[in-house]
């Protein structure tokens, strides 16, 4: 038998959530990035590895390409950025001015979030539970001021700002799920830990949102019976189902 799920990330759980043919599709690498995925990681690379941005990033004014001329400068700034991400000047701009608003946030200078001294950066999260190895990146896992154990982790929130709108978000996009996941060598040892996110919006708002230990162990029935289904799908050695592998209570993959 062949494993078609070889590991677990957040992002793959996510997918899952949603169909094993969506999670198919992310694992072949066959959902096309859009310009909110490709300038969350051009903003991710400003703050956390910007010795890497000429590597990752191609930046080319924006041209009209509603005309052949246009056209033809995108095709060709296309094929000049070869494995990086093609960015506009304009996106670059956005890019550093939220940059700069993230950095002179009165949270994130008093609890020294962006400090070297204080936290480590995309560092690694490797670990198995329940048959599957679960991996993934922390933005940031150090310490505040006050010495107190915190996990962070940055998210664009387009134009929502403000402890309601950022909870919704938390939610509909399991957020808390991804929280579970970033503090279980902690949670799962009984280790103090506060984790948040920090969210921005397209204005340079910051909002910083904790997810408690609570919710972190709400989540965990869906974490655990989306573990229980990427086994299924693996004795089933195929992930060519759409929504209904969620919708059938009485099949196959009932539990």
């Amino acid at each position: 038998m062949s494993n078609v799920i070889t590991h677990l990330s957040f992002t793959r759980l996510k997918n899952l959530a949603h169909s094993p043919l969506k999670l198919k599709k992310y694992i072949e690498q066959r959902q096309e990035k859009t310009d909110a995925m490709i300038e969350g990681s051009l903003f991710d690379c400003l703050l956390f590895e910007p010795e890497l941005l000429e590597k990752r990033f191609f930046i080319v004014d924006k041209p009209d390409r509603r005309t052949k001329e246009g056209k033809s400068i995108w095709e060709q700034a296309l094929a000049d950025a070869g494995d990086r991400d093609l960015v506009t000047t304009e996106q670059m701009a956005s890019a550093m001015f939220l940059e700069k608003c993230f950095r002179h946030n009165s949270t994130v200078v008093f609890q020294g979030l962006l400090s070297p001294d204080f936290f480590t950066f995309q560092k690694p999260v490797d670990f198995f539970l329940n048959g599957f190895r679960h991996k993934g990146f922390k933005d940031a896992d150090g310490q505040n001021r006050d010495g107190q154990k915190v996990i962070w982790d940055l998210k664009r929130m387009g134009a929502k700002s403000g402890e309601k709108d950022v909870r919704y978000e938390i939610r509909r996009n399991k957020y808390d799920l991804q929280a579970a996941i970033y503090c279980h060598e902690y949670d799962s040892k009984n280790i103090p830990v506060r984790y948040f996110v920090i969210a921005i919006d397209n204005e340079g708002y910051v909002t910083p949102f904790e997810i408690g230990r609570d919710a972190r162990e709400q989540v965990k029935i869906e974490w655990y019976s989306l573990i229980a289904a990427a086994h299924r799908l693996n004795m089933a050695e195929s992930l060519d189902y759409g929504c209904e592998f969620w919708a059938d209570r009485d099949g196959f993959f009932q539990y």
